[in-house]
């Protein structure tokens, strides 16, 4: 009753402005928050936006994780991972579930993301170019061991690139500037075609002078300081050439090691229980590269590019890492994931989504029978450019798919030809010490898989693989001995394409 009584006191009080015990300050206005948010509340921005250049090819910008397998990104139903920024371009554009690099490690990719070329032709034509000009000479007398020698000779290899027709070589003929930053292995960014990047050439007494530490700069240089330590050459280029059309290659070394991702990224996962401490820090390294992505987008909304801007994302290989599995205590692991990802021979070292994303022009959607490759993502730029495709690639665009969901004549299976293989294990997966380089070592293979099947081989012993993907996702068990029928046609099916590439390559 005296609670009552209180209460309906205070009410009364408040209904007629008066004080209850004679000291009592007088009751103060409810704050009011307008004004406050009036600027800046999100839901109240005026989001209608004239685009920046509304007429004319798209601009591109290619986004390529590094070591991102399959499938730790949060539109594709993993619920351990943080990437709102790729949950954008994923739930928003056109999405290919199974689409595939061409190399089950990085290099290779980037050469066929740059020419639309298989890793085999493209290495077997810059290797000619760099011993002709070796024949050619003459050779520096400063070169006088064979480490020196072949030193001199990547360097010509990788320079070779000069005369490749590259995407932003193409696309520079229809107009378009261009920027490389991130991964980048055939010297400088000019070497490439780009008119604008980071990353600069080296020589061959650069690379006998740094010894190991060479190493980084033939990945990339200062061009892997993007997404890690600035986003600031990105985004100056972006926002220079807002008004023309422009191409981004943009591949952080991201989430590739070392996995040292700041606190404001490991802090989502630090006290998960649940998470590996090899997960926790693989995946703090995914949400760093998600924070890379959404700088992009920002700048492009911020300059009015989103409408008239093709977004592509792809992966250069696969990469495993279990929630609860710890690999920190094996380098091995630690430096290449699970394994059955980076450099292995399994579907998952290859594996990647491949998105294609345009806000107003594409519409969302997920393709799970297309069999996409990285060999389709410079023939589908260039469609949507309005530019000619440059004759005998391997690949084709990828529009059709995703603009009616059909293609004229997909292609049934994938192949490709394996050249390095991880540390730790052998091609099946088991324990293996024949080397105890992180780098892995060369092991010569092949590799065939349709919707259900992926098949492996080793020409050179005879050894083969089967995994019934149907049943068996994640490849613990071969079925070679039960199908011999279809390892016999899958062996022809790669024999066909050796003849086609990889002989014609040499």
């Amino acid at each position: 009753m005296m609670y009552r009584a209180l209460a309906l006191s205070a009410s009364l009080c408040l209904a007629v402005s008066c004080t209850t015990q004679g000291d009592s300050p007088p009751a103060q206005d409810a704050f009011d928050f307008g004004g406050v948010f009036d600027e800046t509340y999100a839901g109240e921005i005026d989001r209608t936006v004239t685009p920046r250049r509304p007429d004319g090819p798209p601009n591109v910008v290619l986004i390529i994780a590094d070591d991102l397998g399959w499938p730790y990104l949060g539109f594709l139903g993993d619920e351990n991972v943080i990437t709102p920024n790729m949950d954008i371009l994923g739930n928003g554009g056109a999405v290919f579930e199974v689409g595939h690099a061409t190399s089950n490690f990085c290099r290779p990719t980037l050469q066929t993301l740059i020419t639309g070329l298989y890793p085999v032709q493209y290495e077997a034509r810059a290797d000619a170019i760099a011993e002709a000009a070796m024949d050619a000479g003459p050779i520096p007398p400063e070169v006088d061991t064979d480490q020196e020698r072949n030193i001199l000779r990547q360097q010509l290899q990788t320079s070779a690139i000069e005369q490749f027709k590259t995407l932003p070589r193409v696309l520079g003929e229809a107009g378009y500037a261009s920027h490389q930053s991130g991964k980048w292995w055939e010297q400088s960014y000019r070497h490439g075609g780009f008119t604008d990047g980071m990353t600069e050439s080296w020589d061959w007494q650069d690379a006998a002078e740094l010894g190991d530490r060479w190493f980084f700069t033939f990945m990339g240089g200062q061009g892997q300081r993007i997404g890690r330590e600035t986003m600031e050459p990105v985004d100056t280029f972006i926002r220079d050439k807002a008004d023309e059309p422009f191409f981004v290659w943009y591949g952080p070394a991201l989430p590739h090691t070392p996995l040292n991702a700041p606190d404001s990224f490991y802090k989502y996962f630090e006290d998960r229980e649940d998470l590996s401490e090899s997960a926790k820090l693989y995946y703090a390294n995914i949400a760093w590269f998600d924070w890379g992505v959404g700088e992009i987008l920002d700048t492009l909304r911020e300059e009015r590019l989103m409408d008239n801007t093709l977004i592509v994302y792809v992966n250069d290989n696969g990469w495993e890492q279990p929630a609860d599995v710890e690999y920190v205590d094996d380098h091995v692991t630690f430096a290449n994931g699970g394994p059955r990802g980076k450099g292995s021979f399994f579907e998952t070292g290859f594996r990647t989504p491949i998105i294609f994303y345009w806000r107003g022009e594409i519409v969302a959607m997920r393709d799970t029978t297309t069999l996409a490759s990285a060999l389709d993502i410079m023939p589908t730029i260039l469609d949507y450019a309005g530019v000619e495709t440059p004759n005998g690639l391997p690949g084709y665009s990828l529009r059709a798919a995703i603009d009616s969901g059909e293609l004229a004549e997909p292609r049934d299976y994938f192949i490709g030809k394996m050249t390095q293989h991880r540390a730790g294990t052998n091609f099946l997966g088991e324990p293996d010490d024949f080397t105890d380089d992180h780098m892995g070592a060369p092991l010569g293979g092949y590799y065939r898989r349709d919707l259900r099947w992926h098949f492996v081989w080793l020409p050179t012993t005879g050894e083969t693989a089967l995994y019934d993907l149907d049943n068996d996702p994640g490849q613990l068990t071969s079925v070679a001995d039960s199908y011999p029928d279809l390892i016999s046609g899958f062996k022809s099916d790669i024999e066909a394409w050796r003849n086609t590439y990889e002989a014609a390559s040499n």
